[in-house]
């Protein structure tokens, strides 16, 4: 073998040894690598968490003392259906005048006692864009990452749920839910106990409207408007 040759050929095979051990390192690491990336965990978004009203802190799946979140959920009706929105109202809500003057229907409890901490939604309707939002008194803004995403609107009662009736909270001490962001809905969670004959009367969580700006504040002033009165707590 002509000497060049012969150096070459050798240096490939000191190479190949060199890959080999690169080789079986390279599968260590990796290994060990792929290990870590395996059990690491992906933090929430900022809308995965749910609030506890009786620790007051915010949680991820399940509340530390109390548990899973409670869901009431909603009559199964599809999508479509003559007067869909009222046929959706779960066990014990039904629509009716509004105690508020103006403010034409609302929701009201039938049942037994709507427990502080349960939640409902989420609030359903069409996407529709942001020029059509302004102009119903029915719509919510969806965010990610402090800006406006998305809008949804519940003016047509065939492609929305019961949510639409809930009329604004002219002060603090009638509200009874508050809305907010999750997991990219509009949730209400009952902030206190909603007894047989009251009505549902919601508001919105400070921290939902924040970032929103004056989007957010024409579109509730328009909820507001809607129901007859603007008003804020």
């Amino acid at each position: 073998m002509p000497e060049d040759l012969r150096g070459n050929h050798e240096a490939m095979l000191t190479s190949g040894k060199n890959m080999q051990l690169n080789e079986d390192t390279c599968e260590s690491s990796m290994h060990n690598e792929l290990k870590i990336i395996y059990i690491k965990e992906e933090e929430p978004n900022d809308d995965e968490y749910l609030y506890c009203e009786d620790c007051r802190c915010f949680f991820y799946n399940k509340c530390e003392v109390h548990g899973p979140a409670l869901f009431i959920h909603d009559t199964p009706v599809p999508v479509g259906v003559a007067d869909r929105a009222r046929q959706t109202l779960p066990l014990g809500l039904e629509v009716g005048q509004s105690d508020i003057s103006g403010a034409g229907l609302g929701v009201f409890n039938k049942g037994d006692t709507v427990p502080v901490g349960a939640h409902f939604g989420p609030y359903q309707g069409e996407l529709v864009d942001k020029e059509e939002a302004m102009n119903s008194g029915y719509s919510w803004v969806i965010y990610r990452n402090g800006q406006c995403e998305k809008y949804i609107d519940a003016k047509r009662e065939m492609c929305s749920n019961w949510m639409r009736y809930v009329n604004c909270a002219r002060n603090d001490e009638e509200q009874n839910l508050v809305a907010f962001q999750y997991r990219g809905g509009i949730i209400f969670r009952c902030c206190r106990a909603i007894k047989p004959g009251q009505e549902l009367l919601v508001w919105y969580e400070e921290d939902y409207a924040q970032d929103l700006g004056i989007t957010f504040d024409y579109l509730w002033s328009k909820k507001c408007s809607a129901n007859g009165y603007v008003q804020t707590l």
